[in-house]
């Protein structure tokens, strides 16, 4: 981790110092200091885990999420495999 990086999360945490966790979540939510995206891959991704966990086959897992969470097939499949490309 960088030295910027380290000054960045020292910053981000003082605003949420004595928060519970969700509360803070939520703060950094709304001043825009999580990704709304990054978020809602990561919420698809722990969704078809779940299911899979569970004994659902992967492509019907993904159109569960799909379904779980409004959107496509085709985003519920890129949420979940943008993982492996990092």
């Amino acid at each position: 981790m960088t030295r910027i990086e380290e000054r960045m999360i020292r910053a981000a945490s003082d605003r949420v110092r004595g928060m519970t966790a969700v509360e803070a979540v939520e703060v950094l939510f709304r001043e825009g200091l999580l990704s709304p995206r990054r978020c809602e891959q990561a919420a698809i991704r722990d969704e078809i885990a779940r299911l899979e966990r569970s004994g659902i086959p992967r492509c019907e897992a993904f159109h569960a999420a799909a379904e779980a969470f409004a959107c496509s097939y085709e985003k519920a499949r890129y949420a979940f495999y943008e993982t492996f490309k990092r």
